[in-house]
């Protein structure tokens, strides 16, 4: 596990970010499979929460800017499996079984060849079902095709189909409305009474009372970031647009692997050969982690101290990498841990989240901010998707449907 001595070992190569490392091979010194000091049994289950969780994870990067971050407390002591189950999940070409998850207002929302279905954050009983084709996207982490999960927003949860866009009533999961213009290609963002959608037809931006087209914007985007007033999208480059009219602002010859973070008046992209930041109100790059090519940097996790980034060497050991967030400059890596063909997909205030992979079991860690210790696991017996960090809660996915909620006893 990660220590003090890394994290002084990994300061000094901060200085050789601006130029960058030549060949392909990871400069973090941690290649073993991290070992938490607890792992979760997925055999068995204690029953169901008798404190529900607090907070909300509304979209699969928690906030309209993508950042990854949640400021709640998970659960860290007496870690028990408190419910689990498993969805019907037909087959859907190129794509995972089943999405990541959403949750809000005590409600679990996950997507499967199915359909979209409310779970009880509770116990995990299924509360609706609405059956429709979601949407699948290009991918947001590893390198398989997903599924749009659902994206919950003012008491409505937007689906993303192969038809359309469907607004359904959270409580319940009747339609509030549809629209069938173009078939969604990825994930939808909400922004001030609306959506944001990728679509066949370009990026568009939907009311959210009847979905009324307000505007489209010929541009491609995975899953666009908003702040401020601004919607950031990208494929080849990264462009800015404004929220209320669709008008571009800025465009950047950059362009994310995944999709793009915003945080505090910069964008975030990971790269294929570096991890840049952008001003948000102009498009100028502020700065960036150069770290030689044949490597990718995933689309990092943005904390209030923090960056998080997988560093993808191509002929070496995926690795997450902890850079300590720098006035106006580079983040400074702190500290790093193997991953496997993993990735970072969630933070709070003490720990963050990857996924691993390469080990006998795929898991999902639990890494300290500060110094990467591996403070917990969650071992599946299929590979888990992103998952949702709650206040005393974690609700885990399996691309095989199985989905799962950790908390304390």
């Amino acid at each position: 596990m990660p220590s003090i001595t890394r994290r002084t070992l990994l300061g000094t190569l901060a200085a050789g970010a601006a130029v960058g490392v030549a060949g392909c091979s990871s400069s973090c010194p941690d290649s073993d499979a991290p070992e938490p000091s607890v792992v979760v049994d997925a055999t068995g289950t204690d029953g169901a929460f008798e404190t529900l969780p607090g907070g909300s994870w509304p979209s699969p990067r928690f906030d309209a800017g993508n950042t990854g971050y949640a400021p709640v407390s998970p659960p860290t002591d007496a870690l028990a499996l408190r419910w689990r189950t498993t969805l019907r999940t037909p087959r859907v070409d190129g794509a995972a079984d089943a999405s990541s998850p959403t949750v809000a207002d005590g409600h679990v929302y996950v997507t499967t060849g199915a359909g979209a279905f409310a779970l009880s954050l509770r116990d995990g009983t299924e509360r609706w079902r609405h059956e429709t084709m979601p949407a699948t996207s290009g991918p947001t982490v590893g390198y398989d095709d997903e599924l749009v999960p659902p994206v919950v927003a003012d008491g409505r949860v937007y689906l993303a189909t192969a038809d359309g866009v469907v607004a359904l009533h959270a409580d319940d999961g009747t339609a509030a409305w549809r629209t069938t213009d173009a078939a969604a290609t990825g994930v939808p963002t909400a922004v001030d009474d609306g959506v944001v959608v990728p679509t066949a037809d370009g990026l568009v931006a939907l009311g959210a009372r009847d979905g009324t087209r307000r505007w489209r914007a010929d541009v491609d985007a995975t899953m666009p970031a908003v702040a401020d007033g601004t919607v950031v999208a990208g494929g080849e480059e990264t462009v800015a647009l404004d929220a209320a009219t669709g008008d571009r602002e800025w465009s950047a010859s950059d362009g994310a692997e995944f999709y793009p973070v915003v945080a505090d008046g910069t964008v975030y992209l990971g790269t294929y050969s570096r991890l840049v930041g952008l001003a948000l109100d102009d498009g100028r790059e502020r700065w960036s982690v150069d770290r030689g090519g044949g490597r990718t940097f995933s689309a990092p996790v943005v904390a209030p101290e923090t960056v998080y980034t997988v560093e993808r060497p191509g002929e070496a050991p995926d690795a997450t990498f902890a850079l300590d967030r720098v006035d106006d400059g580079a983040p400074e890596p702190r500290w790093c841990s193997y991953v496997g063909e993993g990735s970072v997909t969630a933070a709070t205030g003490g720990h963050a989240f990857a996924l691993q992979s390469g080990s006998a079991a795929p898991s999902l860690v639990a890494f300290t901010e500060r110094f990467g210790e591996a403070a917990w696991g969650y071992a599946a017996a299929d590979r888990p998707v992103p998952p949702a960090i709650l206040d005393g809660g974690v609700v885990s996915v399996t691309d095989r449907g199985t989905v799962a909620a950790v908390g304390g006893v």
